[in-house]
């Protein structure tokens, strides 16, 4: 589980005006996401450990030796398994008289218990799917928040630009930074203790409640739907005041760029066409 003190070592002042606000929740998530990655990744690095170890111990049990015994139960275990040129090196290689082994069948031990690891890991028996699947959904947790991580810097670098550029900020971005706002405003009430307000916001507590039912980690999912919300970055602030200059300029360059690509039919060459988007979108 997180670290309970982690929560404590983020706080927010609820004062703040919503852009700051939105900001400082962003950067607080940020942080609860890498601490979680983290955590995530050794994690994943037990679980890996944790299904080799049971293989070696399931291929131990399995093949101690070259006893006639052991060749009997490995028939009934793994039937597949057993061809000739298995009942061969069990042949070649069985002790002398039972006491005395025989030369090169340790060697040739090893190599038959590679071939059987090999053969349990692609039959995959039920304690191996369970690890698996085990694996399989905590590599999909990680995946999924280390989208989220580069959707949330992205965000935060793009509110800095706006906030450096001075310019307007686009409705629809107004709207999810007052929920940022918002959601922040729910958590430091919950920090010191006091009611979180439900009511103007929209915010799905579901995530992080059912994660840590006592909220000690209430910055994971912050900006869970971020990528939903931030579509929209500033324009540079000298393309703009070169735009203020010239205003005529942009319908020309269309009008120009149109009749260009009409008059060269079969041309490949787009880019001048097309628009930058620096931004990009996440997959």
């Amino acid at each position: 589980m997180p670290d309970a003190n982690i929560s404590n070592s983020i706080t927010i002042d609820p004062a703040l005006p919503d852009m700051q606000l939105a900001l400082q929740g962003l950067q607080n998530s940020l942080h609860a996401m890498q601490t979680e990655i983290a955590r995530q990744t050794i994690a994943l690095e037990q679980l890996q450990t944790s299904r080799r170890q049971l293989l070696e111990s399931q291929v131990a049990r399995l093949l101690p030796d070259f006893s006639g015994t052991t060749l009997d139960a490995l028939v009934l275990a793994c039937p597949g398994f057993v061809d000739d040129m298995v009942r061969a090196t069990f042949s070649e290689n069985r002790k002398i008289l039972g006491l005395f082994a025989r030369p090169g069948a340790a060697t040739a031990l090893t190599t038959l218990k590679i071939r059987l690891a090999f053969f349990l890991d692609t039959q995959k028996g039920a304690e191996l799917r369970n690890v698996d699947e085990q694996i399989a959904s905590a590599n999909e947790e990680k995946h999924q928040l280390e989208k989220l991580r580069y959707e949330t810097q992205a965000a935060i670098k793009m509110l800095e630009k706006y906030q450096a550029s001075g310019q307007a900020v686009p409705a629809e971005v107004q709207a999810y930074i007052r929920q940022l706002a918002e959601r922040a405003r729910q958590i430091a009430a919950r920090q010191v203790g006091g009611p979180a307000d439900n009511s103007s916001t929209e915010y799905d507590n579901s995530s992080y409640d059912s994660y840590n039912s006592n909220a000690a980690f209430p910055w994971l999912y912050f900006s869970q739907d971020i990528s939903h919300n931030f579509d929209y970055e500033p324009a540079a602030r000298s393309h703009v005041q070169e735009e203020a200059r010239h205003p005529s300029d942009a319908p020309a360059a269309l009008v120009n760029c149109v009749t260009d690509a009409s008059s060269t039919p079969g041309s490949t060459d787009q880019l001048a066409c097309r628009t930058d988007d620096t931004l990009g979108a996440y997959s």
